[in-house]
């Protein structure tokens, strides 16, 4: 019996050793990344692949400029370029370089050799390091197991599957499409349970006011999580319970498509789905194949309106929601400060009007009003006048004569005086209002550049 038993024992390790091998082997063999092994900024700098080539590591040129590189985590496998992490604000020159060094540090140099950012390990070292299929890339001790650094715990702006953001942990949105340095809108997973949207203002990252919250918080709630599971559902858990749905809609088998989600340049939270099997066409520059799933809010024109604050779109600009995203545009007579990023916001092409000592308008003879309808630039107005006698034009004079005024806002019998910058503008078929904007006459602007009028009038 005990010989038997023995035998049998023997016969059941013979057949198991294979398979205790083999997944030890596919453990160490995520772990290609090994002491010394660098990258270097350049344009043609082959990246480190993921096993299966979805994901890739290296440098990568996303702005148009040549001779600047992002440290970055992108998909491989389609064509327009979407980075999903990077080093967003130590953007580094042609020849620098990353290094898993021989001391097992983590290190971004610049190209005279200068240490410039460093993954913190505390008192640990790397014995290697992985790109995985998941889109995490990962620091490792011995274990293939035992992560001591990882990106999907510092993340920028995008959400993957298999993530999770803990409490106070924060997505940043980027500045534009192509600067990735830190913008002004944060996704916030708070201690009291409730995942938060914020405009913020930098450096400081103090908020300006909530324009979207779950509503999941509690006076002393347990961890609470968000969860990107790899089903491409996202949604809060606590205590290992699904306490809120982000997202609402199905999105089909994940072997059929990819999936991220993304706090967007202009403040939106956007779940994306893109084919698997349109991979080899090449849509063009400015275009993509990545279709949106759910946009959380819907309107960001209504959803930003805080007392301080330029709103959704920048001072002076007014925004129009088109699709779930938000349109900024300047009225008659202002340009953009940033003709390519025109969420950034208007300057006048005039200038500030000249106060004589009553306060009035110095030459009110070369001074004019454009007519925007269903605007209003809310959280702005200095003066309030009111009456049955109150009518557009009337409500023109008022502004007319007043030097400190930039615009006025008329609605019925009331007269809103708004002064310099105007703020939280929005342009809607719900705001039942009328700017009067003061500009001077186009002959005084003939020499100045004029701003394409884009307006567009809803009726």
């Amino acid at each position: 019996m005990a010989f038997q038993a023995t035998r049998s024992l023997l016969i059941f390790l013979i057949f198991l050793s294979p398979l205790l091998s083999s997944v030890f082997v596919a453990g160490q063999s995520d772990c290609r990344i090994t002491l010394n092994s660098a990258l270097t900024a350049r344009s043609n700098s082959p990246p480190w692949l993921s096993p299966s080539g979805e994901f890739a590591f290296g440098f990568r040129s996303p702005s148009g400029n040549k001779d600047l590189f992002l440290l970055s985590i992108w998909f491989n496998k389609v064509p327009e370029l979407t980075i999903v992490w990077s080093k967003n604000d130590h953007p580094v020159e042609e020849g620098s370089k990353i290094q898993l060094t021989s001391a097992g540090e983590f290190v971004l140099y610049d190209s005279r050799g200068h240490e410039i950012w460093k993954a913190r390990t505390g008192s640990q070292r790397s014995t290697c390091a992985a790109m995985l299929d998941s889109g995490n890339f990962v620091l490792m001790n011995g274990d293939s197991s035992n992560y001591i650094w990882e990106s999907f715990d510092m993340p920028t702006d995008t959400f993957l599957p298999g993530q999770r953001l803990s409490m106070e942990g924060n997505l940043t949105s980027r500045q534009s499409e192509s600067n990735y340095s830190d913008g002004r809108f944060q996704l916030r997973m708070q201690r009291d349970g409730n995942l938060v949207l914020y405009g913020i203002f930098l450096p400081t990252e103090s908020v300006s006011g909530a324009y979207w919250a779950s509503e999941t918080d509690l006076a002393n709630p347990p961890d609470t999580q968000l969860v990107f599971d790899e089903a491409g559902f996202i949604y809060l858990e606590r205590g290992n319970k699904n306490i809120l749905n982000v997202t609402k809609r199905p999105l089909g088998s994940r072997r059929e498509f990819y999936y991220f989600a993304r706090i967007d340049f202009d403040g939106a939270f956007r779940h994306y789905s893109r084919s698997r099997r349109n991979n080899a066409v090449d849509t063009g520059r400015g275009s993509s194949a990545w279709s949106v799933v759910q946009t959380t809010p819907e309107d960001m024109c209504a959803a930003v309106l805080k007392d301080l604050g330029s709103g959704a779109c920048g001072y002076n600009s007014y925004c129009v929601n088109m699709d779930g995203t938000p349109n900024c545009f300047c009225p008659d007579g202002y340009s953009p400060l940033d003709p390519l990023n025109p969420h950034r916001g208007c300057r006048p092409n005039f200038e500030l009007p000249s106060c004589q000592e009553n306060g009035w308008e110095s030459n009110v003879e070369l001074v004019e009003f454009k007519e925007l309808n269903n605007t209003d630039w809310p959280f702005t107005d200095y003066e309030l006048q009111t009456g049955p006698e109150i009518d557009k034009e009337r409500c023109k004079e008022f502004c007319l004569r007043d030097c400190f005024c930039a615009a006025a806002i008329y609605n019925g019998n009331n007269c809103w005086k708004k002064r310099f910058p105007l703020s939280n503008g929005r342009q809607s078929r719900d705001v039942n209002r009328i700017a009067l904007l003061k500009v001077p006459k186009d002959s005084v602007t003939s020499t100045c550049p004029k701003a394409k009028d884009r307006s567009t009038t809803l009726l």
